[in-house]
């Protein structure tokens, strides 16, 4: 397949250059005529629309101008734009999405699995591009003539490697393993749930998995092995169990494969331990242009993604966390490489970091690479109860080191017991939690009291624990409404009222006073950071 266009993705052009006139024709090129494309949904008239970004709309049935905008506007909602539909389109006022015109003869069967082909080939020519997968797929296409099922090889985090020919004739789980370059999460949590891996590590040869649905195929899969340890799966999706014969072939291949899986994990940890250097210079500042180019970020903004899994606070759970660590890093360097290869992976002491590159003239590269971090835990089985802060954009290379600074502080700070909320968070919206934290770090160093002034009187008079106290925070963090406070605590406002009279009175607090209102609103706010209470989204 040749090269054109956009470097390290299948655009809009390239799909429709590709398959030719014959079939597609681009008639309007709109906002995402450079974005990659990752997959194809179809929409059909009255079902809900299941969009998303670097999707190909078919329209089947979209025929008026009407039926075009109301299809384009939902799509807009979840981030596609790139829409085909039959000729003669529709006109439209709208010059947003992108508009492939399809030969009004064809098929949409025929429409769906010419792209879908096109977005495999891509992926498959991307990754055979790097060198080192090559042998893999060769392998991949041998093991599918041997037993005549289309395979898919997987690391041992379930990280897709290299697939076969033939995956026209499997089903759409596969699919979407192959264009998300990882088992989804939620398909591993049923293949877990099923002990489908204990029965995998418990037998020395292929393990027959009977279909799970109605549209799945059955599979039949072997654990490759280097002695006792692990080192991936060969999945095959069959209408049905391998005879005999077709049994002993896929044995005697699975050893052949754990050859070249070591190798791989050989060439690769070496050229990804080059590149995460080189990343983690230009995160810690060290790294000049010269070096920087070296990843090929581009001279766009660049954002800084940290992620790391929630503590769970034991000794055991951290050896757990640091070897989840290494997994996550895997499946989100796939996942990177599949739909952003504008991108950097440095695995730090408790923390991924990602430097995520736009085009110059991108003009929303935060939401993007929010957006970014939001995609991949939906899609990866390793998310777990992972948070990832999100920082920048940094315009300079001399300003991600900043960038990467604060988004270590919204990480710490997402991480927190006390702090709720989305797993994926900007600096700005961790702003208040990341300042409390560092007060909280002020006052301990210090050696200041949880309280003081009129909040230490009132706990003196009802101890650390009373009515008043949990009154007093519940009308500050409702900004002075006393009916909201009330609701809050499952109180009459009345009662509400009685209570805040008391409160003067016991503590002295003057409610007229800002300083000491904020005051007392940070000292409540600190000490729940130190006792891990929670205080809402953070």
């Amino acid at each position: 397949m040749r090269e054109s266009g956009a470097r390290g993705h299948l655009s809009v052009r390239q799909l429709v250059d590709h398959i030719g006139p014959a079939l597609l024709r681009l008639v309007q090129e709109g906002t995402g005529s450079g974005a990659p494309l990752t997959d194809i949904a179809i929409h059909a008239p009255g079902a809900p629309a299941q969009f998303g970004p670097g999707c190909v709309v078919l329209g089947v049935g979209v025929t008026t101008e009407a039926e075009l905008r109301e299809l384009t506007a939902a799509m807009r909602e979840s981030g596609a734009e790139v829409l085909a539909v039959k000729a003669p389109v529709p006109p439209s006022a709208d010059d947003k999405p992108t508009i492939i015109e399809v030969n009004r003869d064809a098929s949409w069967m025929h429409v769906a699995t010419t792209v879908r082909e096109q977005l495999l080939e891509y992926a498959r020519t991307r990754v055979r591009s790097a060198g080192s997968g090559a042998e893999l797929f060769a392998l991949a296409n041998a093991v599918y003539e041997a037993i005549g099922a289309p395979v898919t090889i997987e690391d041992r985090f379930s990280a897709l490697v290299a697939w076969s020919e033939g995956q026209d004739r499997t089903d759409s789980e596969r699919i979407e393993t192959i264009l998300g370059r990882a088992v989804h999460q939620r398909t591993l949590a049923e293949q877990r749930e099923r002990q489908e891996f204990e029965r995998l590590h418990a037998s020395t040869g292929p393990v027959y998995m009977e279909a799970t649905g109605a549209d799945q195929l059955a599979r039949v899969a072997i654990a490759v092995r280097a002695g006792s340890d692990v080192l991936g799966y060969i999945w095959a999706a069959v209408p049905g169990p391998l005879d005999q014969a077709a049994t002993a072939r896929l044995r005697e291949l699975a050893p052949v494969v754990a050859l070249q899986l070591v190798g791989l994990r050989t060439e690769t940890s070496y050229a990804r331990r080059q590149r995460g250097e080189l990343a983690a210079a230009v995160l810690g500042g060290a790294a000049d242009p010269v070096e920087a180019s070296r990843l090929q970020l581009g001279s766009g903004p660049v954002c800084v993604l940290a992620a790391a899994p929630r503590p769970a606070g034991s000794a055991d759970s951290d050896a757990l966390d640091a070897a989840g660590l290494r997994r996550f890093a895997d499946t989100l360097e796939y996942f990177l490489a599949a739909v952003h290869p504008r991108s950097a992976l440095v695995t730090g002491t408790g923390a991924v970091y990602v430097l995520a590159a736009w085009p110059p003239e991108h003009a929303t590269p935060l939401e993007s690479a929010v957006a970014l971090a939001r995609d991949f835990l939906t899609r990866t089985p390793l998310a777990g109860d992972y948070v990832v802060a999100v920082g920048g954009p940094a315009e300079s290379l001399g300003r991600i080191a900043d960038v990467r600074a604060q988004a270590d502080a919204a990480l710490r700070a997402l991480r927190h017991p006390a702090v709720r909320g989305p797993a994926v968070r900007t600096v700005e919206d961790m702003a208040l939690a990341v300042l409390l934290l560092h007060l909280a770090d002020a006052t301990e160093a210090l050696g200041l009291p949880d309280t003081g002034g009129a909040l230490h009187r009132l706990r003196r008079e009802e101890g650390p624990d009373g009515p008043l106290a949990a009154t007093l925070a519940a009308y500050l963090a409702a900004a002075g409404a006393t009916d909201t406070a009330a609701k809050a605590l499952n109180i009459h406002p009345n009662t509400m009222r009685y209570r805040l009279r008391r409160i003067r009175e016991v503590s002295g607090l003057d409610f007229a006073d800002a300083d000491a209102m904020l005051l007392a609103h940070l000292q409540l706010r600190v000490r729940e950071l130190r006792t891990g209470a929670s205080y809402g989204s953070g």
